[in-house]
C-alpha cells in the first residue's frame, strides 16, 4: 500500500487530520514561538534596508565593514542597490525606523503572507492532495516569516500579477500573439519592478518557457524578456552612484560566501568543497540550472498539467531551480512538491507511486522528528530542497518515458 493510502486512512476523521497538519506545521510554529519568546534575532532583512537608508541619507556608505549603528534595531547586512534605500528615504525620515518597520509589516509584509500561505496550503487545488502540502510544508523555517525580507513581498506580488489577470476558461495556445502579450503584461511588469530590488527575480521569465503554447511563442516570450530584463538590471549598475562598486563587492561577497542559502551552492560548498566565488561554482550552477529547466518544459509539455497546476508548477520550480534558496524563497516551493507527487500518481505504476510515496512522506516525516529531536545532523530545510530537486528530475524522466509508450495520451501543445 502507498504511502498516501495509509496517510487518508490514518487521517480520515477531522480530529486526526488536523493534528497531522499541526504536525507538518510543528517546525514552524515551535520555532516561531521559541525565536519570539526569547527575543531572537528577527526582522533583520527589513531592518537592514531601513538602516541602510539612514546610513546613506546621512552621507556614509551602507556598504561598509562597520557602517553606522542605526539604535534600537540589529540590521542585517545591507546588500540591495543604492536605489533601494533611496527609495526607503522618505519612510525612514517620515516616520523613523521603528515606524518605517512597523508600517512595512502590517501593510506588506503580513498580508503577503497569509497571501502566499493561502495559495500553497489552502486554495483548493482539486488533483492534489492536502497532505502532501502539509508535509512538504514541514520542510520550512521559522525564519521564513520572521526575517522580514523584501523577497516574500516579491513573490507575492509576481504570483498576484498571474493569479489575478488570468483570462480563465480561454485556452492559453487559442490567444492570439497580442492577446498573449497582453495578458502577461502585468507579470512582466511585476519581474522588471522586483529584478530591480534582486535581480535573480529575472529567473522568472522562465515560466514561459511552461506555457500550453507553440514552443516557438515561448521561446520568443522568454528571450526578449530576458533581454529587457538584463538591460534594466544594467541600467541599475550605470546608475547606482558613487556606491556601486562597494555594492558589488558586497554582494558578492555576502550571496556567495558568507550566505549560500539552502539550495545548489549550499551543496556545492558543503559536499563538494567548491568555493563559493570560483568559475567552478557558477559553471556547475549553470548546469544545474539548465537540468531543471529541462525537466521543468518535460513536464509542462507531457504532464497534463491543468492550468491551475500549470501556474502552480511555475511558480515553485523557479525559485527552486535558482542555486541560491533562502528561507523566504520557499512558501510555494511547498505546494510546487506536492504537486509533482500528484504527477508520481498520474503517470507512474504501482511500483513506482510506491516507492517515491513512502520516500517522500518519510523523508518529510523525519524531518519533523529531526526538529523535535534536536538531530543536528539531518539539515532539515536543505535536505527537502535536495528531495524536491530530485524528484522533478525523477517525474520528468518517468513523464518522458511515459509519453514515449503512450504518445497518443501526450500534451501536444
Amino acid at each position: 500500500m502507498d504511502a498516501l493510502s495509509v496517510l487518508r486512512r490514518l487521517t480520515a476523521f477531522k480530529p486526526l487530520l488536523l493534528l497531522f497538519m499541526l504536525f507538518c506545521a510543528w517546525p514552524i510554529v515551535a520555532g516561531m514561538y521559541h525565536m519570539i519568546t526569547h527575543h531572537a534575532w528577527m526582522m533583520m532583512d527589513i531592518d537592514a534596508v531601513l538602516c541602510g537608508a539612514r546610513t546613506l541619507a546621512a552621507g556614509h556608505s551602507p556598504y561598509a565593514i562597520h557602517p553606522p549603528t542605526c539604535a534600537g534595531v540589529r540590521p542585517a547586512a545591507y546588500v540591495y542597490a543604492p536605489q533601494v534605500a533611496y527609495l526607503f528615504m522618505p519612510f525612514v525620515e517620515q516616520f523613523g525606523i521603528n515606524g518605517a518597520r512597523t508600517l512595512f509589516q502590517w501593510v506588506l509584509l503580513y498580508p503577503a503572507s497569509l497571501f502566499l500561505l493561502w495559495f500553497a496550503l489552502i486554495r483548493p487545488f482539486a488533483n492534489i492532495d492536502i497532505r502532501w502540502r502539509w508535509l512538504a510544508f514541514s520542510g520550512l523555517t521559522a525564519m521564513t516569516f520572521l526575517c522580514a525580507n523584501v523577497g516574500i513581498v516579491m513573490h507575492a506580488l509576481v504570483l498576484a500579477s498571474l493569479l489575478l489577470f488570468r483570462r480563465k476558461g480561454v485556452v492559453q495556445k487559442d490567444l492570439s500573439q497580442k492577446d498573449f502579450f497582453l495578458s502577461r503584461l502585468p507579470f512582466t511588469m511585476a519581474v522588471l519592478l522586483c529584478s530591480c530590488v534582486k535581480p535573480t527575480f529575472l529567473c522568472y521569465f522562465v515560466l514561459f518557457m511552461f506555457d500550453d503554447v507553440a514552443l516557438w511563442r515561448r521561446v520568443f516570450a522568454f528571450a526578449w524578456r530576458a533581454v529587457v530584463g538584463v538591460g534594466v538590471n544594467q541600467l541599475m549598475v550605470l546608475t547606482d552612484g558613487h556606491f556601486g562598486k562597494a555594492w558589488q563587492r558586497t554582494l558578492h561577497s555576502v550571496t556567495l560566501a558568507r550566505q549560500p542559502g539552502m539550495g545548489w551552492f549550499e551543496l556545492t560548498n558543503l559536499v563538494f568543497h567548491v568555493p563559493g566565488k570560483s568559475d567552478l561554482n557558477w559553471q556547475l550552477a549553470l548546469g544545474f540550472m539548465v537540468v531543471m529547466g529541462l525537466a521543468g518544459m518535460a513536464i509542462a509539455q507531457w504532464g497534463r498539467l491543468e492550468e491551475d497546476e500549470r501556474l502552480l508548477f511555475g511558480m515553485g520550480l523557479v525559485p527552486l531551480m535558482t542555486p541560491r534558496i533562502l528561507d523566504y524563497d520557499m512558501i510555494l516551493i511547498a505546494p510546487y512538491a506536492a504537486l509533482l507527487m500528484a504527477l508520481v500518481y498520474r503517470v507512474g505504476g504501482g511500483v513506482f507511486r510506491f516507492v517515491l510515496s513512502w520516500l517522500f512522506a518519510g523523508w518529510m516525516i523525519w524531518g519533523v522528528f529531526s526538529f523535535i529531536l534536536d538531530v543536528d545532523g539531518w539539515h532539515r530545510t536543505s535536505m527537502a530542497m535536495l528531495l524536491f530537486g530530485c524528484l522533478t528530475v525523477i517525474v520528468a524522466g518517468r513523464v518522458v518515458a511515459f509519453r514515449i509508450i503512450t504518445p497518443q495520451t501526450g500534451n501536444t501543445a
